[in-house]
């Protein structure tokens, strides 16, 4: 990890709770913090997010990478095992919300994050989870959602698709998703600031679902100016240096601009 090491960032290993995470933190004189929570993606790791962290802090952001269940030092999975997929996704994304509650009030008290100035963020599974969690935790400022989907029973339907038989603990878990799909919780997330981005040839996460997602939520925001969706072209399922971009101008002129 030395050559991640910055002259204007920190790079920290910590544990909340259970949850293995890092922190990387901007080299600045701040008493509280501007904070990013990132999850990462399936078959990814918190460890291969610290470069992308890096970019947020150098904007002067504190970043989080908390280590999702069955990935990294949490364990592992055959994670191109479609059917290992279809028997595990829903679980990590529900568990990453059953976690956020204890993550959200650690890096308040120990990591000296601005509680009004939290951010929610993530790639693929972790934009799923971010979307979840931005929907039902209003006091998330904004919420970054990167190739992912925030309607949950477009999600939930694709994977029991072709199943003779569902065991009872997924059925569960499809029900928990369902319930708390953003879709149909669209009175929770009017008017809060929400970046959609997705890549326009992403053969993993479908963009359609998100951009139909958004052509509804617009219809409820008074100031449509902070809710933005946008489909990369020529970009498969991969968080690009353009979004990361787009998505600090996005922050820089609509989110730190709200009170």
């Amino acid at each position: 990890m030395e050559y991640l090491v910055s002259n204007f960032t920190t790079v920290k290993k910590i544990y909340i709770d259970k949850v293995p995470a890092y922190v990387i933190t901007p080299k600045t004189d701040e008493k509280k913090y501007k904070t990013i929570i990132f999850y990462h993606g399936w078959s990814s790791c918190a460890k291969n997010q610290i470069f992308r962290a890096s970019i947020f802090a150098n904007y002067g952001y504190q970043v989080i990478l908390p280590e999702a269940q069955y990935h990294g030092e949490r364990g592992s999975l055959d994670y191109d095992d479609l059917d290992i997929t279809k028997r595990y996704l829903l679980e990590v994304i529900m568990h990453n919300i059953e976690e956020f509650p204890s993550i959200f009030e650690y890096v308040v008290k120990e990591l000296n994050a601005d509680k009004k100035n939290i951010i929610v963020a993530g790639h693929s599974m972790g934009a799923m989870t971010a979307g979840g969690l931005f929907t039902f935790k209003k006091s998330l400022k904004a919420g970054l959602i990167f190739n992912g989907c925030m309607d949950w029973k477009v999600l939930v339907n694709e994977l029991i698709k072709d199943e003779d038989e569902i065991s009872y603990e997924r059925m569960r878990i499809n029900d928990f998703m369902l319930q708390m799909n953003p879709m149909i919780h669209l009175e929770d997330i009017k008017d809060r600031a929400l970046l959609l981005f997705n890549g326009e040839n992403d053969d993993v996460v479908n963009p359609i679902p998100q951009e139909n997602f958004y052509k509804k939520a617009v219809c409820e925001y008074e100031n449509k100016e902070i809710i933005c969706f946008e489909k990369f072209e020529k970009t498969y399922h991969q968080l690009t240096t353009q979004m990361i971009e787009e998505a600090i101008i996005f922050l820089k002129e609509k989110v730190e601009v709200i009170d």
